[in-house]
């Protein structure tokens, strides 16, 4: 029982460890339809209340949306058809550590800066693949068309 036990405080330590060092940028608040976060080569079916960390992109299907806020209150809707790469985010105001870094591939999505956006709006960047966003308000709406 005694190995037992510690058998299981080990393992629970190491999942542990392993999501510290995964950075944490967000989290799905609202779905419509299916979406998809595309991670370290998998695909996963999101559901609401999944965690989103750097390096994930976001999908939505035809009929789908979804809800995103980042961990600094940043809102961001994608609209049908959409995928975003959630390339970087740093929120740690204590350490004056500020980042957000979106990619719009395609699709639509509006956004709504949250802290970052009003204490370290240059540390905002907003890509598709024609342009980069600098985010001096605090709402937009992009739609890039699919170039095929």
């Amino acid at each position: 029982m005694k190995t037992f036990f510690l058998f299981a405080l080990t393992l629970l330590l190491s999942v542990t460890a392993a999501r510290a060092g995964q950075s944490t940028a967000g989290v799905i608040k609202s779905l419509e339809g299916k979406a998809a976060i595309l991670r370290d080569g998998r695909q996963i079916e999101a559901k609401i209340g999944d965690t989103l960390h750097v390096g994930d992109t976001v999908t939505t299907e035809a009929t789908g949306s979804a809800g995103i806020m980042l961990e600094d209150n940043t809102l961001v809707s994608l609209g049908p058809g959409s995928r975003l790469d959630l390339n970087d985010f740093a929120f740690e105001p204590q350490n004056g550590l500020f980042a957000v870094a979106i990619k719009l591939i395609k699709g639509s999505f509006a956004y709504m800066s949250g802290i970052i956006g009003h204490l370290a709006p240059e540390k905002i960047r907003i890509e598709t693949p024609d342009a980069v966003i600098a985010v001096h308000g605090t709402r937009f709406l992009v739609n890039v068309e699919d170039a095929r």
